[in-house]
């Protein structure tokens, strides 16, 4: 059970930082909403994802994974899909 938790910790930390970024992206476009920011941008959903996981099981491995290191492995793995994406091309 306690697993479950904190997996969700993890998915509460990749929400919060996808809503940040709505709310920025609201601020120059009212009609911008969640529904279209994960339309929009399905790989970078797809690489947050693919970054929690690993470093939430980098983190379970190494003896050191708590709620607080869930939350934010989820919002930095969403917020380095964004870095990652900025950066190519």
């Amino acid at each position: 059970m306690e697993l479950l938790y904190l997996i969700l910790a993890m998915l509460v930390g990749s929400g919060a930082h996808i809503l940040k970024k709505v709310v920025q992206r609201r601020k120059t476009d009212e009609t911008f909403s969640l529904k279209d920011f994960l339309t929009k941008y399905p790989y970078k959903t797809a690489l947050a994802v693919l970054a929690g996981v690993g470093g939430f099981l980098g983190l379970q491995a190494a003896g050191e994974l708590t709620m607080a290191s869930a939350f934010m492995t989820g919002y930095i793995a969403n917020s380095l899909g964004g870095a990652a994406e900025n950066n190519v091309g």
